[in-house]
This record gives structure tokens, C-alpha cells and sequence, in this order.
């Protein structure tokens, strides 16, 4: 999140309920709040069973925080075997 943005966003005195909102709305498996790139950043953990679901998690994040969003996909183990297989 961008210094001076993040700054405006966290001198409101309602910003714990719209993060909790947001947080409720998304449904991560795990947060983690940490600096990035010299920066305020979260890592969010968020099973996606359907790539349209990246609109409804991204949307929210960058109307509320105007932040920059990184998203990688991962796999289990299982996952990995399944896709293997089907080569």
C-alpha cells in the first residue's frame, strides 16, 4: 500500500471495521501484515476454486486501500500429482 494513501486510510477512525468487512468478505485461510518494498503490505492466503473469484478479492483491496496487488497461485501436493497426470 503506497505511504501516503495508506496513511489517509489509517488516520480514519473506522478503518478496523472496514478491514475486518473486507477481511469477512474475502474469507482468507491466513493474513499476515508485514512491510514489502519498503511499504504497508499484507499477505493474504485465499483458496480460490474458480478464477473468477479474483475480481470479487481484488476489486475491494484497491477501491478501499489503492494498493497494488500481487496475486501467485499455489498448489498442494495433491494438486501438482492431478495436473501431472493429465499430460
Amino acid at each position: 500500500m503506497p505511504t501516503e494513501s495508506g496513511n489517509k486510510v489509517l488516520q480514519d477512525p473506522n478503518f478496523p471495521k472496514k478491514l475486518e468487512g473486507v477481511l469477512n468478505q474475502i474469507k482468507p485461510e491466513a493474513v499476515y501484515f508485514a512491510p514489502i518494498e519498503g511499504e504497508r503490505g499484507i499477505y493474504m492466503i485465499v483458496n480460490l476454486p474458480s478464477a473468477d473469484m479474483i475480481a470479487g478479492i481484488s476489486e475491494p483491496l484497491w477501491i478501499m486501500f489503492n494498493c497494488k496487488l500481487d496475486l501467485t497461485p499455489l498448489m498442494e501436493l495433491s494438486d501438482l500429482q492431478k495436473g501431472l497426470q493429465k499430460k
